[in-house]
């Protein structure tokens, strides 16, 4: 049809026809360009399905205002050693669904007021998919943006504030790749994700366990049979390898790179050079095939243990500056009450002890600060309450959201007062 006119007492008019057209041409530009879409229409291409709908995402969030009570194991007493501080539970988040199967939440990234938290799929099947949360700076958390996969597995994910991109730790069955160990760079613009421009890199093992970037550098490692990779930011090619055995987890700061093993070893690189500076053993970490994080803060590594539960390591020296014994539960299998994740801010350090739930302990001092071979007291408040939780898979602190990813019961956002 044409934009044809014609004049009624002396106007020029469309006519009721033309009009429709026009308004059919403006409903599909703003229905591709809405506020709550500005990355543009949903997109899929057979992997990799985005979804950038707020609406519908956020049916999946359940928004709350429940107080976090402690089940309290060393009196939660007010005074100079223990401060008094309030946990509010402020969303719940239930998991992704690909293929009819709901995915497990496996791992949380926190970034300014973002959250990046990572999915897969139980079992033998190749699925997963990422999140991005807005946790703070809006009157709810809302999920932003959510891409999944029919053939990958996610383990964790990485925000890249300097190019705006995620990184994602990663097992696959893309049969061109000669290991399912993978890394995959994914575009983000406005915190809304593009099936377009990714670049997916193979690695070797079997899975990609965990993946970090800051300041131009991205280091990846992968489970048995792997390593440390340092990767490059644009392509994720493999720049360095250096083989660790049972690699399960990576952090880093300005001076280290910590990589924590199976068998209780934690090796410790230069992060300028990537050399390796020692490995330094600890007590845990015996259970084959666990996950067991490590974070890096005021020249300290933040250890969970697995069986040997919480450690707390001068990343100079070896020594270990503080510790938390295994959490063992009266009638659990003592399998399922290993620490398979720890982080920790200030004066507050989160455990993730699986079956077991969520602990809170002190430090008898701020983590961040530097305090060479000097111990450190850790003293474990309690547990944390909630209605419903599964499997604790991953907990990550910032010093005031604590994000909680449990498996099949999806993501706990917490807000932390003091």
């Amino acid at each position: 049809m044409s934009w044809a006119e014609f004049s009624f007492e002396g106007k020029r008019v469309m006519k009721p026809t033309t009009v429709l057209v026009a308004l059919c041409v403006f409903l599909q530009l703003i229905s591709g360009c809405s506020k709550n879409n500005p990355a543009g229409p949903d997109q899929s291409n057979g992997r990799i399905t985005v979804n950038n709908d707020e609406p519908t995402l956020n049916d999946r969030v359940t928004v709350g205002s429940d107080t976090v009570t402690v089940d309290s194991l060393s009196g939660l007493r007010k005074g100079s050693q223990i401060q008094a501080f309030s946990m509010t539970l402020v969303a719940e988040i239930s998991p992704p669904v690909v293929g009819g199967q709901t995915l497990q939440a496996t791992a949380v990234s926190l970034n300014g007021q973002f959250g990046y938290i990572s999915y897969n799929l139980q079992g033998n099947t190749y699925a997963g998919g990422v999140d991005i949360v807005q946790l703070k700076g809006s009157k709810n958390a809302t999920i932003r943006s959510e891409v999944t996969f029919s053939d990958t597995k996610v383990s964790s994910v990485s925000f890249d504030a300097m190019t705006g991109n995620l990184y994602l730790a990663e097992a696959c069955s893309n049969p061109a790749f000669a290991f399912p160990a993978a890394a995959e760079v994914m575009k983000s613009s406005g915190n809304k994700l593009s099936s377009t421009g990714n670049i997916q890199s193979v690695l070797t093992s079997f899975v990609a366990t965990s993946i970090a970037v800051g300041n131009g550098k991205i280091f990846a490692t992968t489970g048995n049979t792997g390593g440390l990779y340092i990767l490059s930011t644009d392509s994720v090619k493999s720049q360095t390898f250096s083989s660790v055995t049972d690699s399960r987890w990576v952090d880093f700061d300005a001076t280290y790179i910590a990589v924590v093993q199976g068998g209780g070893k934690l090796s410790v690189f230069n992060t300028t050079t990537g050399a390796l500076i020692n490995t330094y053993s600890f007590t845990g970490t015996s259970i084959p095939e666990s996950k067991s994080t490590v974070r890096v803060l005021g020249g300290k590594a933040l250890i969970a243990a697995g069986d040997g539960g919480v450690q707390l390591m001068n990343l100079a020296t070896g020594t270990i500056v503080g510790s938390i014994p295994r959490t063992i539960v009266p009638d659990l299998n003592p399998s399922l009450s290993v620490t398979n994740a720890v982080d920790g801010s200030g004066q507050y350090i989160y455990i993730s002890n699986g079956e077991a739930g969520v602990y809170v302990a002190q430090a008898s001092e701020a983590l961040e600060n530097l305090s060479g071979d000097t111990p450190i007291t850790l003293t474990v408040l309690g547990k944390l309450r909630f209605a419903n939780l599964q499997s604790v898979n991953h907990v990550a602190f910032d010093g005031s959201t604590l994000v909680i990813a449990s498996g099949l019961g999806g993501v706990k956002v917490v807000d932390v007062n003091f």
